[in-house]
């Protein structure tokens, strides 16, 4: 694999330039921490005593909170409740410098999970959540105010998590509205199809074989697959992410494999994530699908040696990007 080591680490430098778009479901992200020493006398379940809890950014606010540290000028868009939750995650946004965003209250209340973890290992998630489609009334605000936006913004992220901030109307206006933007889809299974016409696609494995019925077992699998899905979808290309196989970038008219670069995974929470932000920002700056996705590939080799939700900065992915880069090609 040819790849010139001099444009990629000039493409991370422009980020700075950018102003991205995130629409999709917001959520808080909370880790609590402790450690197990015995098991509960009133059920068969281990009893957990907690040193630290940490609250992120989730969902589409982690991506928001990828790409302010990559240098990026993220605008959020998405729904958080009038709740405890709600007030908390705004705070996290604020802290992080995330200013800029169009946050509608519908009456649900704030998406949160919640992670307990015991000597590194999660012994239960609890989702506290209320998933129903946003109105259409709303989606109309919503595009109004990308209206008045338009001329600023350089790509938009769709971060779907299935909560219902991502519908199929919304997703026709902006394909329909806004088609000379770079639009990038972080998907659900259950919208898959709704997704056409968007600049790149990004589901991880289990996705795309889910929305194809063609289970990645071998590369020939893995290329039906990928080609399916941008035949049905006719979208510009797709990135599908493969956990320690790396991922592949289809585009009509080609296919290219990227090795994982990971040496050690502690945890794989938001790594998705980081790869859409990295990704959809490397296109803004002019690099072309296969260069974006393997400096996605490198960040997300970062973040994946990290606990808890994580992002990499612009400084960290500069630094690391030369000894991943040359793990890429000699593998």
């Amino acid at each position: 694999m040819n790849i010139n080591l001099e444009k990629l680490i000039n493409y991370v430098n422009n980020f700075s330039k950018l102003n991205i778009l995130v629409i999709g479901d917001l959520m808080l992200d909370v880790f609590i921490y402790g450690t197990v020493d015995r098991i509960s006398p009133e059920a068969p379940v281990p009893v957990v005593e907690i040193n630290k809890e940490v609250m992120m950014p989730g969902g589409a606010a982690n991506v928001a909170a990828n790409l302010k540290t990559l240098g990026v000028n993220p605008i959020l868009a998405g729904i958080i409740g009038d709740d405890n939750n709600g007030k908390i995650l705004k705070e996290l946004l604020n802290d992080i410098g995330i200013h800029e965003s169009f946050i509608l209250n519908d009456g649900r209340i704030t998406s949160t999970k919640t992670r307990i973890i015991a000597h590194s290992q999660q012994v239960v998630r609890i989702d506290k959540e209320e998933k129903h489609n946003i109105k259409k009334k709303d989606i109309d605000k919503l595009l109004n105010y990308i209206d008045e936006i338009e001329n600023r913004i350089d790509a938009i992220i769709i971060s779907d998590y299935g909560k219902g901030m991502i519908t199929k109307y919304l997703i026709e206006q902006l394909v329909t509205k806004y088609n000379s933007k770079i639009i990038t889809v972080d998907p659900k299974i259950e919208n898959f199809y709704y997704y056409k016409n968007v600049t790149s696609l990004t589901p991880n494995n289990k996705e795309a074989s889910m929305a194809t019925n063609i289970k990645i077992k071998d590369t020939d699998s893995l290329i039906k697959c990928g080609k399916n899905i941008l035949e049905k979808l006719n979208s510009k290309s797709l990135v599908i992410t493969r956990g320690e196989e790396g991922m592949t970038v289809f585009t009509p008219n080609s296919i290219t494999h990227i090795p994982a670069v990971a040496k050690e995974v502690y945890d794989v929470t938001g790594a998705g994530d980081t790869v859409i932000s990295v990704f959809t920002s490397a296109l803004a700056v002019g690099a072309d699908y296969v260069e974006a996705a393997i400096i996605a590939n490198a960040a997300a080799g970062i973040v994946v040696g990290k606990v808890g939700t994580a992002t990499t900065t612009k400084e960290e992915l500069l630094e690391n990007l030369p000894t991943l880069i040359k793990y890429t090609m000699e593998k």
